[in-house]
């Protein structure tokens, strides 16, 4: 770690502008940033290079060869050779720099000691609140129209490419802590347009992408309480619940939609918890089996409003399971229907009402998923979700995504 600074830098600025206007001269600073914040860093970096290595030549701190690890402090042992020029791109333009380089006695390797410290990494050509803020900007809008937003407003130019790696490796570096004390986890996906995966011959259209959230509570008025979310999984494709929802032993309950492999993985790995359906896709999803066996869309509206009316009336849990039941028994000319609501009752309208019994805190999440991702092109699978996880991550896990950026 480098030396705190205490320090004064003054600079002189030579400012030729012909109508001197708040806006021309605002205009002036702005093309000049990069220049200006040049002669502001380009000393600074130089002189805490030049605290620390006089630290280590008194022997307050210590030096270790990354070529052959000895451990050096006092002046023994290593030799100044001058610098290394640098540039970097950062939010403020492209600067060059000044990396100082020593000589191992011992090895005679050459290096720039203090390139970690300054949160360099070798031949890293940005910082990371660069990468920070440009990929940032792609959470809202496409990668080339960031790179365009870099260009203009940060004076540096980037690829839409390198932008996407930028994504890429960033997203590698995001760990996903779970709430421990958190009982409630509530999962659910969307269709996004990404893979190459085929069946039958034919690229598949669209791929599922899965999400997980615990709920760690709510706060704000009784009227309208804000929920609190913690992403805990992510993944895009089949077969990817596992990764999604990993299984412990201190959730309570799990809401999802009724997709036959989520049931059985919910079963197999979260056996301590309750499985709760969400009691608003059940008469929402009936139209569809009802429609399969024939059934006019007049009478599926009339099914559905009745549907819900047993869901969500003030009834007891008693009195609403022998409505559902009835109703079930009445649905004699669609089979279908019949069979999705008797394989969906024995994870709904439990003895005890569940806490949570929809999916729909996660509706809002879905929408910012499906504005981002849906823009007419197909995104290959890595891209499309480590872009999300970060997206999230900044959204949800503070703590986690500061996590990603430090050195």
């Amino acid at each position: 770690m480098l030396p705190t600074m205490n320090t004064v830098v003054h600079l002189e600025i030579k400012v030729e502008v012909q109508n001197p206007t708040i806006n021309a001269l605002a205009e002036w600073v702005f093309d000049k940033r990069a220049e200006i914040s040049e002669m502001v860093l380009a000393p600074l970096i130089r002189l805490a290079q030049e605290q620390w290595l006089e630290q280590v030549g008194q022997s307050e701190r210590e030096m270790v060869c990354t070529a052959c690890g000895v451990l050096r402090s006092g002046v023994d042992g290593w030799v100044r050779r001058g610098g290394r020029a640098r540039s970097v791109k950062t939010s403020s333009g492209k600067i060059g720099i000044v990396l100082l380089q020593v000589t191992c006695r011992d090895c005679g390797k050459t290096r720039a000691p203090c390139e970690d410290a300054l949160g360099l990494e070798p031949r890293q050509q940005s910082t990371p609140e660069f990468r920070r803020k440009i990929i940032e900007r792609v959470f809202e809008t496409s990668y080339h129209a960031s790179v365009r937003a870099a260009r203009d407003c940060m004076g540096v130019s980037v690829s839409a490419s390198t932008l996407h790696g930028y994504v890429q490796e960033e997203a590698g570096r995001v760990e996903l802590t779970p709430d421990l004390e958190c009982g409630v986890v509530i999962a659910d996906g969307t269709r996004v347009r990404a893979g190459e995966r085929l069946r039958g011959g034919k690229p598949v259209e669209h791929e599922d992408l899965r999400l997980a959230f615990q709920l760690t509570g709510r706060s704000g008025p009784a009227a309208r309480p804000i929920a609190h979310l913690r992403l805990i999984g992510i993944a895009v494709g089949t077969n990817t619940w596992p990764a999604v929802l990993p299984g412990d032993g201190h959730t309570k309950l799990v809401v999802t939609d009724a997709e036959p492999a989520l049931l059985a993985h919910v079963r197999d790995h979260y056996p301590q918890a309750r499985h709760q359906l969400c009691e608003w896709h059940i008469s929402h999803t009936i139209d569809w089996p009802l429609r399969k066996d024939g059934v006019a869309l007049k009478q599926r509206r009339q099914l559905q409003k009745e549907m819900r009316s047993i869901l969500w009336g003030k009834r007891s849990q008693r009195e609403k399971r022998r409505l559902y039941q009835a109703f079930i028994d009445r649905l004699g000319f669609s089979p279908s229907t019949q069979t999705q609501l008797r394989q969906a009752s024995s994870y709904i309208l439990y003895e005890e009402p569940s806490s949570e019994r929809t999916t729909s805190l996660l509706e809002r999440q879905m929408r910012e998923v499906d504005r981002r991702v849906l823009v007419g092109v197909r995104w290959s699978i890595p891209g499309v979700r480590n872009l999300m996880l970060l997206s999230l991550t900044r959204r949800h896990n503070p703590a986690d995504y500061a996590r990603v950026w430090q050195q």
